[in-house]
């Protein structure tokens, strides 16, 4: 009985990382042009992640982070304040307060006149809370 539920539970876990797949790669690939040299995530900690980033378009006003949790990838959710645009490289971002789980971030640059690009999305496994 136990090795059924196994076999269910990797069934279902396969399943839904090939959903997940297709939706990191459509997120990826909503511009055509990207400004963005990198992103980079790291845990710091048991309960925060650590954003760096570089860009090389002097037009953006301002930068926006979003987070894709874990089994709601299609909803991206805007966390923190915004970061102001002040072209010095690298820009990084302390965000505490995590929940446990595969954690996808991107950045968004926006520019002054609202045309904004998407980061490539970077994921972040956070395994507890402190």
């Amino acid at each position: 009985m136990k090795t059924l539920i196994s076999y269910v539970a990797v069934a279902i876990f396969v399943i839904a990382s090939s959903f997940t797949i297709d939706v990191q790669q459509n997120l990826n690939h909503q511009s055509t042009y990207n400004c963005f040299n990198y992103l980079r995530g790291h845990r710091q900690g048991k309960s925060g992640v650590s954003l760096t980033w570089s860009v090389n378009d002097p037009t953006i006003d301002h930068f926006q982070i979003e987070v894709l949790y874990e089994g709601m990838e299609d909803t991206p959710v805007e966390v923190g304040e915004p970061v102001k645009f002040n072209g010095t490289a690298p820009y990084k971002v302390l965000l505490t307060d995590v929940f446990p789980g595969n954690m996808t971030y991107r950045v968004t640059a926006v520019r002054a006149d609202g045309t904004f690009e998407c980061s490539p999305l970077e994921q972040v496994k956070i395994m507890q809370r402190k």
